[in-house]
């Protein structure tokens, strides 16, 4: 069991390696290496798919897998892309190019993969586990309690995916309409953003929890718990807090009164005190 679990990740990492390599290249002769922002969501898809026609794994499970991967990527890809779409290179990435570039082309190059395309790729890996580790498992084999987890695991993901996209949606609507000048508020606060100042993150982390619930009564399934907790960290720690501060520097007045009355990540009824909640 340990060496199929073991062979699933390096056949998934093979793929996902040349997959993120071949991204790299794209970037390069675009000159644009957000080019890898559109791609992230399609690297569990592609790299699931050409590891289930390697091993021939045909179980219903692993594709199951694939298939709620897929939609997630899909909805991801085509959300960044047309965010991104005839745009200039991220400023992020933009100022990393200026940065690297000090330095000499070599050291842009290798510092490009290995940052933004390698590492990325690492984080893609251990966050499909769930996937990888349905694999080890054939439908015949699990018991009346498997069951029970692919349901629950199927329920919050469903859950995750629903909030995420409303949220999104959502989102979209009064970007738009303050680009038409008819949206007199300067946030987002209604709808999912009343209750939470991130639902699309919120859902973003129950989708992968969903899918590593799916997975953990199988042999290594407490493994499966490494790609939510991954997930949740960043969303908490990392993008989250950067937008936090973003806004802030934006919007220093509403945007602190915003905070006070609004949880930061998990959904909540507004509150007239000070709230710090995850």
């Amino acid at each position: 069991m340990v060496d199929s679990l073991l062979i699933n990740i390096l056949t998934y990492g093979i793929f996902l390696l040349g997959y993120v390599t071949v991204v790299f290249f794209i970037a390069q002769l675009r000159r644009d290496n957000s080019v890898m922002d559109i791609a992230y969501g399609p690297a569990f898809i592609v790299s699931a798919l050409l590891t289930l026609w390697w091993t021939m794994e045909r179980d219903l499970l692993p594709v199951l897998m694939a298939g709620l991967m897929g939609i997630w990527a899909v909805r991801l890809a085509g959300r960044i892309y047309q965010k991104n779409n005839r745009q200039p290179e991220d400023t992020r990435y933009a100022a990393w190019r200026a940065l690297w570039r000090k330095r000499g082309v070599g050291y842009f190059v290798l510092r490009s993969y290995l940052q933004i395309n390698l590492l990325q790729g690492v984080i893609i890996l251990l966050v499909a586990l769930p996937f990888i580790i349905s694999l080890t498992t054939t439908v015949a084999e699990a018991d009346t309690l498997s069951w029970l987890f692919m349901l629950v695991g199927l329920g919050v993901y469903g859950l995750g995916l629903g909030i995420e996209s409303i949220a999104d949606y959502q989102l979209d609507q009064f970007l738009t309409r303050k680009r038409v000048d008819t949206e007199p508020a300067i946030l987002m606060t209604t709808g999912l953003f009343r209750y939470c100042r991130r639902p699309n993150y919120f859902g973003e982390t129950l989708i992968w929890w969903g899918l590593a619930i799916m997975v953990l009564p199988l042999p290594f399934g407490y493994l499966a718990l490494v790609s939510p907790l991954i997930i949740t960290y960043i969303v908490t720690k990392v993008t989250g807090p950067m937008l936090e501060k973003l806004f802030l520097e934006k919007y220093p007045d509403a945007y602190r009164s915003y905070m006070k009355t609004t949880s930061y990540f998990i959904p909540w009824p507004p509150s007239k005190t000070p709230n710090s909640l995850l």
